[in-house]
């Protein structure tokens, strides 16, 4: 069987923040050519027979966290536990003691100490304990109040000038300005919280969009009388982090109670400027541990052109999101490069633009692209189902890269839902996207065997929603027997 597969490379259709603003203004007339173009690209791309996707860009104030954010992503998920423990819930006070245990330690005990009282609201949700993991995951509850502040923001601060909203001065800092790593560890909590309460609301804007296209007003309501929506940072595992969780454990054993840096393997060496080429990482008696391919390749694919996709090592399964919508960041990517002492994160750039989030729609796997500072907006499974089926919900996994070990891929996502308590109802949705992918692929012809292969590949592994959804369900209930099929007792995915 073969490892890789051909995908089709998808560009999402991208709104700018200025557009959805443009949706809100009360000076807009309903006729106006460019409200009309914004609420076609929702309808054409969330609704049915579209991708589920939809990108954001523009968005003021939001850049700058992201960037400060994500790369605590990989320094949470290759702590010792303790350590990670300590300052994801802060709780106790740390011995003074301690801080001399060695560079590392010290500074992450120095973090907790700073953020004595304060308690960053974190947990993971996925054994972390678990060094072969593909994805470490740290998640926290928002609460939005109501209160649309980027949008205040703009009306507050510009006009709108012939149905467009100028946004240039209240743009976050281009990034020029270096951040502290350690003061946003400190600050990790307020960042999570920020940084999601925007994206809340960029999720209810669209929501609010989605209900003048299909009409009903479910979406946005259920999104605002809940309040609530579950945050997660994520960290996808390189086999270079795996590599160095087991070095650590097995130091750890070996030295008892004395704390190891993340730091025992050198790169042989090269200039940092150029990728890493292929080269050995080595530890610290010199064995070589893991190497590095060349990046030597460029992918030049454009919209609508096949690439090579990984078929079976993925960083995250094929899935439907259950909730309402979900709000993602572009994600960030980091490899390992040279230090002068240690092994250290720098970014990684796709000179192709790919995410590694691949969507399968109709007999076809998508490779998505974004621009690096959009957020991904996608249709959940509550939203197909309160809109009767006029949205189309998304079924994704998110695919490693095929040549590199010491890429890592950093994300922070929000999942907006309604109520625990909302009843579903599926009388006039009676279709599953699932069992009509089935007849496709059955009543296909001939000339696709490979690609209906792969489907019935993917399809296997997704619990149907008849089996999952039944009439007056409640959403609690849904996302129960959804969890419980997907990755409990007897489930068909295992949780990484």
């Amino acid at each position: 069987m073969a490892k890789t597969a051909a995908a089709t490379v998808l560009d999402i259709a991208e709104l700018s923040f200025s557009d959805l603003a443009l949706l809100q203004s009360p000076e807009t007339p309903a006729d106006d050519s460019r409200r009309r173009r914004v609420l076609d690209t929702v309808a054409t791309e969330l609704g049915r027979g579209g991708s589920g996707l939809l990108a954001i860009a523009e968005v003021p104030r939001v850049g700058a966290l992201r960037r400060r954010l994500l790369p605590l992503s990989r320094r949470l998920a290759l702590m010792d536990y303790p350590t990670r423990s300590q300052i994801l819930k802060v709780t106790h006070f740390i011995p003074f003691h301690v801080l001399f245990l060695d560079l590392e330690t010290a500074k992450c005990a120095l973090i907790c100490f700073c953020g004595f009282f304060q308690n960053h609201g974190l947990a993971s949700d996925v054994p972390l304990k678990k060094p072969d993991r593909s994805v470490s995951s740290f998640a926290k509850l928002l609460r939005h109040s109501g209160k649309l502040s980027l949008l205040e923001l703009v009306n507050n601060t510009h006009s709108i000038n012939h149905g467009f909203v100028c946004l240039e001065k209240i743009y976050d800092s281009d990034g020029s300005d270096e951040s502290n790593c350690d003061d946003d560890m400190v600050n990790l909590g307020e960042l999570v919280n920020e940084l999601g309460l925007y994206m809340m609301e960029l999720g209810i804007l669209i929501a609010r969009a989605c209900d003048i296209v299909i009409g009903g007003g479910q979406l946005e309501q259920s999104i605002t009388d809940f309040g609530t929506a579950k945050a997660r940072l994520i960290h996808y595992h390189s086999e270079l982090d795996n590599i160095i969780i087991r070095e650590k454990e097995n130091s750890t054993k070996k030295r008892l109670l004395k704390k190891v840096a993340v730091k025992p393997y050198q790169l042989v060496s090269q200039r940092r400027s150029r990728s890493l080429c292929s080269c050995c990482i080595k530890s610290e008696d010199m064995t070589p541990v893991v190497a590095i391919k060349d990046n030597s390749s460029r992918d030049t694919s454009v919209q609508g052109q096949a690439s090579e996709i990984p078929r079976l090592n993925l960083w995250q399964g094929w899935h439907y999101d259950f909730g309402i919508l979900t709000v993602l960041t572009a994600p960030l990517f980091l490899s390992a490069s040279e230090g002068e002492k240690c092994l250290i994160n720098q970014e990684y750039h796709h000179s192709n633009g790919h995410t590694h989030l691949q969507l399968c729609n109709g007999r076809k796997i998508f490779s998505v692209r974004c621009s690096p500072e959009s957020f991904i907006v996608q249709v959940g499974e509550a939203a197909d189902i309160l809109s009767s089926g006029k949205l189309n919900s998304t079924l994704h996994s998110v695919s490693r890269p095929l040549s590199f070990t010491d890429i890592s891929r950093e994300t922070f996502v929000v999942f907006l839902q309604p109520s625990w308590d909302k009843t579903l109802s599926c009388s006039s949705y009676c279709l599953d996207t699932e069992e009509q992918s089935s007849h496709n692929i059955e009543t296909s012809t001939a000339g696709s065997c490979d690609e209906d292969v792969r489907m019935q590949e993917i399809l296997e592994k997704i619990p149907p929603l008849s089996s999952r959804l039944r009439e007056g369900m409640t959403f609690a209930e849904f996302s129960q027997q959804t969890t419980k099929q997907y990755y409990g007792g007897g489930g068909i995915q295992q949780n990484n």
